[in-house]
C-alpha cells in the first residue's frame, strides 16, 4: 500500500499562576502535569525504534519549569512541606477544598486508603476540619501528590516505589522525598527534550510568548466577533502580537538553542493578518483546525457513522496561502482529537488503540489511488488534560496505538518539518484563509460575552496608561540614571500587560467555561493589570479592585436605607419607592435578549420583610411560549435553621455556579407567564437532605409589568430581635433547571448594616 505519513504533535500549555515575577504559584498545575505528563510522554519514544513525536510548548510554561527549578513553590506545595503538627484551621480548609481534585476512577481507586478518605470528604454535608486525624492531613497531602507521578518513573527511582507502595502514615520526610524526585523530573523535561531534538527523535514548536490569540490582538474589531459592547474601540494590539512572537522565538532559542521552525498558533485561532506575522518571523509551518480549512473552502469533510471520512485527500496534505513561498499549514483532524479528547478515554485502552489504527488505515486504502504521492494525517491535540480519563494515565493506549504504527511499514510517524521539506513544494494551494479557531471556528470562547468584552476593556484602558506613561517619561528624561531607572520600570510593566494578553484569563471569564478556580483566575488577571501601575509607581485605578467574574451579577448597590414599597408594579416607579434599594443589573450578551428571563433586579428590606423586584426581558422567547413555566426561585441560608438542603433543581450543563454547592435553609419559589402568575410556594430544608412545603402566610406578590415580591422574616423563621444571619441568591429555574443564577459567587447578606435607617 502507499506509504502514509502521521504527524503527532502533543501541545503543552498552562497559564502564569503567579501573583508577581517572584512570588509562589497559587496553582499547582505546571507542578503536577509536569510530572504526570511531560517527560513520560516524551520517554515514550524510548520503547520503538521507528518512532517520532512532534511536540509544542509554550513559552511561559517552560519559565514557569524553570522557576520551580530555581526554589519557587505553589500553596499545595508549601502545605505538603509543612509539619503536619502545625496545620492551622485555614490550611486543613484549603487541604479539605484541594486536595482531593483529581480523576476518581482513574487515579483515586488505586490508593484504597486514599479512597476512604474521598469518601468521607465527598459525603461530608459540610467542612469540618476534625473529620480528618493529623495524620490523615498528612496522608491525604502526600498520596494526593504521588497520585499525580507518572508510575513510569518507579523503574528510575527507587524511592518513589517504596512511597507508592506505602499505605498510610507518611512522615515529613516523606513528603520532602516526593518533592525531590518532583524536582529531578522537571529537571529532566528541560534537558531530555533538548537532547531528543537535537537527536532528530523530535521535533518541538513553540506558542506565542504568553499564550496570547494573536488575531484579537492584530484587530479586535474582527468581523467574527459577534457582540463587540463594551470592546474598546481603539484598540492596538500588532506590536504586542508581534512581541509575542519574537519572544516566544527568544525563549525557544533559550531553553533548546535553536531557532523553532514551527509555531503552534494559542487555541489555533489564526487570520490572514497573523499568518503574514509568522511568515516575516522566519517560522516554516503552523498547524490548524480542520473546520477552518472547511470554511475556507466551503467544503464540509463528510464522514460515515463510524467517524471514516468519505474522501480524505483534501484534509491529508499540506497547503499554502496564495504563493509558493508563504508558510505551510497542515490541517489537524478533529475527528481524531475529540476521540482522544472526549471519546476513548471510557473505553478498554488496547481496543481503543486498535479503533484509530484501524481508522488511520481506512484513510490509507482510501488514498491508495491519490495522484499524490505523499499523504499526512495530523492529530495535533492536548497533550496533558485527556490522560486522566484513561487507564493508567493512557500509558496502555499511547504504548498500543505506537507499537501498532512502528510494525506497520506502510506506515510512518514523521517530524513536520522533515516533511514539508521534501514536500513544500507540492503543497495545495488556497486563494484565501477564513479567521477563526479550533472551537466553532469562531473565537466566541474568548470574545463577546459580556465579562469577556469588559476584561478586554480593562486590559485597553491599562494599556492606555501604560502606553501614556511611557510617552510622557520617556520625553522628559534629563540624565542617563534616570533613563536606566525609567526603562527597567516600563521593561516590568510591559511583561504584565504580555502576561494579560494570554488566552486563558478570557477563556475563563464567563460563559461558558467554568472552573473552581474561576475566582483565582479573575484575581490573577487584575492582579497583573496592578502590577503595571505598582511597577511604574502610579497610583492604581479602583475599578481593578473589584471581581470582574462576579461584575455581571453582584449587586452594583447594596441598601441605602429601608424600604417599604406598596407593591403597585409601576413599571416607572413614579413613587421612587424603590429609589434606596440594592440592585443587581445583569446587562445584554450575545444570546441574552432571548434567553435570559430577567433584566434587573432590585431588592430592599425593613424590619419585617424583604423586597424584590423583578423586570422581565420581554424580548425573551420564553415568555412567548404557553408550555413553558417560567419559574423564579430565591434560597436562603438562615443559620438559626436547624436543617439545611441541597438545591433539587437540574444543572442544565456542566457548568457549576460556585453558590449552589451551598445548602440552605429555605427554598422560595413562583411561577409564571406573560399574563399570569402563581402563589407563592415556600418549602423548608428537613432532614436527610429532603424539603418540606410550610405555608407562606406573611409574604405576598404582585404581577402586572414587573414581578414585585415581599417575604417576610417570619416565614422564613427569623428571630425577630436578630437577622444579621441571613443571606439569599436567586435562580432563573425555568422548566426546572438552571438557568442562571444572581449573583454567581457570593451569597448577599441581609442586614450587614447597622445604620440603615428609613
Amino acid at each position: 500500500m502507499k506509504k502514509i505519513n502521521i504527524a503527532f504533535i502533543w501541545h503543552f500549555h498552562q497559564p502564569n499562576y503567579q501573583q508577581k515575577p517572584d512570588s509562589d504559584f497559587l496553582l499547582p498545575w505546571v507542578r503536577l502535569h509536569a510530572t504526570k505528563d511531560y517527560l513520560d510522554m516524551l520517554k515514550k519514544i524510548d520503547n520503538f525504534k521507528n518512532l517520532k513525536l512532534n511536540f509544542n510548548f509554550s513559552p511561559i510554561l517552560l519559565d514557569s519549569l524553570k522557576e520551580y527549578l530555581n526554589g519557587a513553590k505553589d500553596l499545595h506545595l508549601k502545605l505538603l512541606l509543612k509539619d503536619e503538627n502545625q496545620l492551622s484551621y485555614e490550611d486543613k480548609i484549603y487541604i479539605l477544598n484541594n486536595y482531593f481534585d483529581l480523576n476518581y476512577k482513574n487515579m483515586a481507586l488505586k490508593k484504597p486508603y486514599y479512597t476512604e478518605l474521598y469518601n468521607r470528604r465527598a459525603n461530608a454535608l459540610k467542612l469540618n476540619v476534625d473529620m480528618f486525624s493529623t495524620q490523615e492531613y498528612a496522608d491525604i497531602m502526600a498520596i494526593y501528590t504521588l497520585l499525580w507521578i507518572d508510575e513510569v518513573f518507579i523503574e528510575d527511582y527507587p524511592k518513589l516505589n517504596e512511597l507508592f507502595l506505602k499505605e498510610k502514615d507518611y512522615t515529613l520526610e516523606d513528603r520532602k522525598k516526593i518533592y525531590e524526585i518532583q524536582l529531578d523530573i522537571i529537571k529532566r523535561i528541560l534537558t531530555e527534550y533538548k537532547k531528543y531534538q537535537d537527536e532528530g527523535k523530535i521535533e518541538i514548536s513553540i506558542s506565542p510568548y504568553c499564550h496570547s490569540i494573536l488575531p484579537l490582538l492584530v484587530n479586535l474589531k474582527n468581523k467574527e466577533i459577534k457582540n463587540k459592547e463594551n470592546l474598546p474601540k481603539d484598540f492596538e494590539g500588532k506590536n504586542d502580537a508581534k512581541e509575542q512572537i519574537r519572544i516566544a522565538i527568544e525563549k525557544y532559542q533559550e531553553y533548546f538553542e535553536r531557532k523553532p521552525k514551527g509555531m503552534w498558533l494559542s487555541e489555533q485561532c489564526v487570520s490572514l493578518e497573523t499568518l503574514q506575522l509568522l511568515q516575516d518571523s522566519g517560522f516554516m509551518w503552523t498547524v490548524l483546525d480542520e473546520g477552518i480549512l472547511s470554511k475556507t473552502t466551503g467544503k464540509e469533510f463528510i464522514r460515515d457513522f463510524e467517524g471514516n471520512l468519505e474522501n480524505p485527500f483534501d484534509l491529508n496534505t499540506n497547503y499554502k496561502v496564495h504563493s509558493k513561498n508563504s508558510i505551510n499549514i497542515l490541517f489537524a483532524d478533529s475527528f481524531f482529537a475529540n476521540l482522544l479528547n472526549f471519546g476513548y478515554g471510557s473505553y478498554d485502552s488496547k481496543l481503543a488503540a486498535n479503533d484509530l489504527y484501524e481508522k488511520i488505515k481506512t484513510i490509507q486504502s482510501k488514498l491508495e489511488n491519490s495522484p499524490k504521492d505523499n499523504h499526512i494525517i495530523t492529530i495535533a491535540m492536548d497533550g496533558e488534560n485527556c490522560w486522566e480519563t484513561y487507564q493508567n494515565d493512557g500509558n496502555d493506549f499511547l504504548n498500543t496505538l505506537y507499537e501498532l504504527i512502528n510494525e506497520d511499514d506502510t506506515l510512518e510517524t514523521v517530524l513536520v518539518s522533515d516533511f514539508l521539506e521534501k514536500e513544500s513544494e507540492k503543497s495545495e494551494k488556497l486563494d484565501d484563509l477564513k479567521s477563526g479557531s479550533w472551537i466553532n471556528r469562531n473565537f466566541d470562547l474568548w470574545i463577546g460575552e459580556p465579562v469577556k468584552n469588559v476584561a478586554w476593556l480593562y486590559l485597553s484602558s491599562v494599556k492606555k496608561d501604560f502606553e501614556n506613561y511611557k510617552k510622557q517619561k520617556l520625553q522628559n528624561i534629563d540624565n542617563v540614571q534616570n533613563r536606566e531607572e525609567i526603562l527597567n520600570k516600563i521593561k516590568k510593566a510591559y511583561q504584565e500587560i504580555l502576561i494579560c494578553e494570554g488566552s486563558d484569563w478570557y477563556w475563563w471569564y464567563g460563559e461558558p467555561n467554568e472552573s473552581k478556580s474561576d475566582y483565582i483566575f479573575d484575581f490573577l488577571f487584575r492582579a497583573h493589570l496592578m502590577n503595571v501601575y505598582e511597577f511604574l509607581g502610579i497610583e492604581v485605578p479602583e475599578y481593578l479592585t473589584l471581581p470582574l467574574s462576579v461584575v455581571t451579577t453582584k449587586p452594583l448597590r447594596n441598601p441605602v436605607s429601608y424600604i417599604s414599597p406598596s407593591l403597585a408594579c409601576d413599571k416607572e416607579d413614579k413613587l421612587r419607592e424603590w429609589e434606596n434599594a440594592g440592585y443587581i443589573f445583569i446587562p445584554d450578551g450575545p444570546t441574552s435578549n432571548i434567553s435570559r428571563l430577567v433584566k434587573n433586579i432590585h431588592f430592599g428590606y425593613d424590619k419585617e420583610f424583604l423586597y424584590f423586584r423583578f423586570e422581565l426581558n420581554k424580548n425573551s422567547m420564553k415568555m412567548f411560549i404557553e408550555n413553558i413555566e417560567n419559574q423564579i426561585a430565591i434560597y436562603f441560608i438562615n443559620e438559626y435553621s436547624r436543617n439545611f438542603s441541597s438545591i433539587r433543581l437540574v444543572n442544565k450543563n456542566e457548568n457549576i455556579y460556585p453558590i449552589i454547592r451551598n445548602q440552605f435553609s429555605h427554598e422560595l419559589r413562583f411561577v409564571f407567564n406573560s399574563k399570569y402568575i402563581s402563589r407563592i410556594f415556600l418549602n423548608k430544608a428537613g432532614e436527610y437532605n429532603l424539603w418540606n412545603q410550610m405555608a407562606a402566610r406573611k409574604s405576598s406578590i404582585a404581577y402586572k409589568d414587573v414581578i414585585e415580591l415581599k417575604v417576610s422574616y417570619e416565614d422564613l423563621d427569623m428571630p425577630s430581635d436578630n437577622k444579621k444571619q441571613l443571606a439569599f441568591c436567586i435562580l432563573d429555574a425555568t422548566n426546572e433547571l438552571i438557568n442562571e443564577v444572581y449573583p454567581q459567587d457570593v451569597l448577599i447578606n441581609v442586614l450587614e448594616n447597622d445604620n440603615l435607617t428609613y
